[in-house]
């Protein structure tokens, strides 16, 4: 619920001032000051950008709250906060190391099932006795 209500309350400061609810997710640092010239250049073009930099500091909190790795750097944000979706450095190296431990063991199962196909192009004892039932 809480994390709702944040999600509200920057979502009308947004409305109203993107630099602001830039400065709240971000903090003060080049996305403000990104948000603030986008802003005052149109105010369309610091609303989507005020939006793009919540959605994902928001999109990338719910990963880390997950446990797993928020996803790497992306276009016009430069905040480390909302980069690692508000998790420290370490935590993020640690989902990033376990998500690639988890993607080396699904390769090696894969590659292992590929090679257990007893010859005969992956057909299984069970597939073959089927087929002689068949003639």
């Amino acid at each position: 619920m809480r994390i709702f209500l944040e999600r509200i309350t920057l979502t009308l400061v947004n409305v109203f001032l993107p630099p602001l609810s830039v400065m709240l997710v971000a903090g003060v640092g080049m996305d403000a000051l990104v948000n603030t010239l986008w802003f005052l250049c149109g105010v369309i073009p610091g609303h989507i950008h005020g939006f793009y930099v919540t959605w994902t500091y928001f999109s990338r909190k719910k990963k880390v709250k997950k446990g797993r790795y928020p996803g790497g750097p992306k276009p016009f944000i430069y905040s480390r906060r909302v980069i690692n979706g508000d998790a420290s450095d370490e935590r993020v190296r640690q989902l990033w190391r376990a998500e690639q431990r988890a993607r080396e063991d699904a390769e090696l199962r894969k590659q292992a099932s590929r090679r257990s196909g007893f010859g005969l192009g992956g057909v299984t004892p069970s597939r073959r006795a089927s087929r002689r039932s068949e003639f």
